[in-house]
Parts: C-alpha cells; structure tokens; sequence
C-alpha cells in the first residue's frame, strides 16, 4: 500500500496510522512532502501513533506486512521487486515524488496494489493515480470537503478515483479491502450510488455537504467521479464503484 501528502499531511497520516491493527497484513509506504533541508521527525510523529513498527527508508530495503516505511524528507523513491529504494536527487519537483512512489509501484504490484491520497496543495500524486488505475490497483482519496488542503485530492482526474473516504474511515476501509470484506456493488447498488452523487454535484469548483467537484482546469468538465463515498460516522457498504472484489481481496501492498 501506498499514501501521498502534502500540505496538512502529517496530522492526516498520525490519525489514519492510529487505526491499522497489529496485524495489518500488507506494507505502508508513506511519500509525504517535507521540507528538505530540516531534519523530518516523521518517523517518530507516526510511532508514537501507530502499532506497527515504523522506520526511514535507508537506501535500500526489502519491503514486510506490517511495516511503515516512511521517505526521507530529501530523497525521491521507487519501489522494485519487492523492495524499496532510494534515488539520486532530481530538481524541480517535491520531494519525496508522490508520482514516482506510485508509478513504480503500479509496474510491481500491479491490480494488488491499493493507493491513497490524503490533504495537501499541487497535483503531484496525480499522474502516479493514473498509473495506478491502468494497471489495475485501487485508489482511494481523501474527501476534499473534509481534507485540511483540497487542492491534491482534487487533482486526480474523475476516472482515476475508485473510493472517496473521510480520513477516520479509511484505516477500516483499507482492513476491509485487504481482508475481502469490501466487495463490489450489485449493478442495483451500483446504480443507487451513482444516482445519489449525482443529486449532490455542483458546477466545478464548488463544493457540497457530500461529494466535492474538482477544478474546472483538472480532470471532466462533467464533475467529481461516482465513486462509492465512505463518511467517518457510517458502517461500510458492499459496493465499490470500479474495482471488483476479486483484485480488491489480493490487494497486497
């Protein structure tokens, strides 16, 4: 599994790291944007949070369940065949690259891969979703209407995004994608889904009480896509508007 953040990011990851069980059974990498020339605290922000053990990627590291791995501040990084690894620096992007996280961990992992993109400001993040969806993975956002900067999950394009969750719902939410207890709608259920959205969207740029819509300038002029959307406050539904049951299940990082 992979997450992304910006702005407004290290306080969104210290709650969604507080609800993975013990025994999470797959492994967290965390690209989270830093300022590079401060020593990050990250690592131990999130520990004191989390149950899982939580450790800086050092150059090169084979990849465990249950495991956060957290990007240094100054460093980009890839993942390959199960492991994770360090790259030379390279100007003009933030760092760590959201994009290149997930891009490459889409070539790996492919349809088990599941992708979250949490607070922040920019689009980097977004081109690496795309990947993510053409190889089959799961990606799951950060309710813009209740993410603390918008800016990033609104950026993925309308066709990339398969779940928009509450920040408090997405620990449950990703326990019950791995464990396959999150399984894909009816076309009954499906149509229900889509239908409610639809009642609740707004011309681009503006927001409402549930789904919000993207930039005029990002994505379908048609709006925020129809995903299946998880509030904080509900239990989870069987429906998932895009990804089936069967790669959601296998999901294995």
């Amino acid at each position: 599994m992979v997450i992304g953040a910006s702005a407004g990011g290290i306080e969104a990851l210290s709650r969604l790291v507080a609800t993975l069980p013990p025994d999470f059974p797959a492994p967290v990498v965390i690209a989270q944007h830093l300022e590079p020339s401060r020593v990050s605290h990250l690592r131990d922000i999130l520990g004191r949070r989390s149950t899982l053990p939580v450790r800086s990627v050092d150059e090169h590291e084979v990849i465990a369940s249950g495991v956060v791995y957290v990007v240094p501040a100054n460093r980009d990084v890839e993942i390959t065949d199960h492991a994770i690894s360090l790259r030379r620096d390279q100007p003009g992007r933030p760092k760590p690259s959201i994009d290149l996280l997930l891009a490459s961990a889409a070539e790996i992992f492919g349809e088990r891969l599941i992708a979250v993109i949490l607070t922040g400001t920019g689009s980097d993040g977004a081109d690496g979703a795309r990947r993510v969806k053409e190889a089959g993975g799961t990606v799951i956002v950060q309710d813009p209407e209740t993410a603390q900067f918008p800016a990033l999950p609104r950026s993925l394009a309308p066709t990339t995004v398969d779940i928009v969750a509450d920040l408090d719902a997405i620990g449950p939410l990703l326990r019950d994608l791995l464990s396959g207890a999150y399984t894909a709608a009816s076309p009954t259920q499906d149509l229900q889904v889509q239908t409610l959205l639809e009642q609740v969207r707004l011309p681009a740029g503006s927001t409402s009480g549930g789904i919000a819509s993207p930039r005029s300038d990002v994505g379908s002029s048609a709006g925020w896509p129809t995903p299946a959307r998880i509030p904080s406050t509900s239990t989870l539904p069987t429906c998932a508007a895009t990804q089936t049951s069967t790669s959601a299940s296998s999901a294995a990082s």
